[in-house]
């Protein structure tokens, strides 16, 4: 009965926290801000980086949904092939691309500055989101190479649970940046528990629904079709994204006050027990 008492009363929190960092409006902002500014950065990185063995971002997104014959074309379409891309940045082009990508960074960071209800650092926090966008490339461009071995080597299965497991330490490591360490990365697992688990189900999902969309509206509207397509499929993740980061802040605080309350009583002699030193109770009884 206590159990369901603070289950529910856990849940509330998590409603409350959700409203109070306005989900729904972060969510959109995030699914629009990456769509804007994540989608072309990885296009021109994947143009400037070296290709061997790596696939472009239509190639990933034609994976990641299980796109096929002209559903996938189609994709391919939408995205400047490397060497035009390659052909067409500058220096200019490419620093508009980083600040734009920044403004993502941002609001990902005030995301994670509301659940958790610390100062925002605004201009301050442009250096953590600098290097969330370099590991992240990074990290993913090792990430791809090391799952596309494993998955080979022992089988889709192996596969997800890897995926799941960097997933993981994307989701601990994406808060612990963007917040400037302010909060223990202890504290953050929680959230990257929920976030890398969330986002391995919509992916999954992904594979069963994107397809039939993708195809659905690009018949209807063309090439802009793709593209309703993807931000449909962004604001789902941003959705994800957000509510993990409020539910992940109300349960690692929970959590850290049951640790609080379990100190105490230990230090006490135990729950119910009265005060003094718990050795002479067990003496005197």
């Amino acid at each position: 009965m206590h159990t369901g008492a603070e289950a529910i009363d856990l849940g509330r929190d998590c409603v409350r926290r959700a409203i109070e960092i306005e989900f729904v409006d972060r969510s959109v902002a995030l699914a629009s801000l990456s769509f804007t500014a994540l989608i072309p950065i990885g296009v021109v990185t994947g143009s400037i980086l070296p290709t061997v063995g790596r696939r472009t971002l239509a190639d990933s997104f034609i994976h990641r949904f299980r796109l096929r014959g002209d559903t996938a074309e189609l994709v391919r379409s939408v995205f400047l092939p490397p060497e035009d891309v390659r052909s067409a940045v500058s220096v200019v082009g490419l620093v508009l691309v980083i600040v734009a990508a920044l403004s993502f960074t941002r609001a990902l960071q005030r995301v994670y500055e509301r659940s958790w209800r610390l100062p925002a650092l605004g201009v301050r926090g442009t250096p953590a989101g600098l290097q969330w966008l370099l590991g992240v490339i990074l990290f993913l461009a090792l990430f791809a190479g090391v799952r596309a071995f494993l998955v080979d080597l022992a089988g889709p299965i192996v596969g997800v649970v890897v995926a799941l497991f960097f997933s993981g330490i994307i989701w601990l490591g994406t808060p612990f940046i963007l917040l400037s360490r302010r909060i223990d990365w202890a504290a953050l697992v929680p959230t990257a528990a929920l976030t890398a688990l969330s986002m391995t189900v919509l992916s999954t999902a992904s594979v069963v629904y994107m397809p039939n969309a993708i195809h659905d509206a690009a018949s209807t509207y063309g090439q802009i079709g793709v593209a309703i397509a993807l931000l449909s499929w962004l604001v789902a993740a941003g959705f994800v994204l957000v509510c993990c980061a409020a539910v992940g802040a109300v349960v690692s605080e929970r959590l850290g006050q049951a640790g609080s309350q379990t100190a105490r009583e230990a230090a006490a002699g135990g729950p119910g027990d009265p005060p003094g030193n718990p050795g002479e109770r067990a003496e005197s009884a």
